[in-house]
């Protein structure tokens, strides 16, 4: 019985673990290249030097982009040059 009670919460931690590292990835999904880039800047120690730092960013969104999990940064006048040559 005791063995059964240490495997049950031995599978709740690892399920728990689990969506922790989920959630931590969907919170990156979505996001642009200036928002990853943002994070990253938070997220690192001011005392790794910049030249550091820039290039961790340049290999995290590039490995992001090759995921497809990056979105491109609209630009909201081609919304708007969208509409108006559509109308023509």
């Amino acid at each position: 019985m005791k063995k059964l009670i240490k495997f049950a919460i031995i599978i709740g931690a690892i399920a728990a673990a689990a969506r922790l590292v989920e959630s931590k990835k969907a919170e990156w999904e979505g996001l642009t290249e200036a928002q990853v880039r943002g994070k990253l800047d938070e997220r690192l120690p001011d005392r790794v030097p910049e030249e550091k730092r820039a290039m961790v960013a340049d290999k995290v969104v590039a490995k992001m982009r090759s995921r497809g999990k990056l979105v491109e940064a609209a630009d909201p006048d081609d919304d708007e040059t969208a509409e108006e040559g559509s109308e023509d």
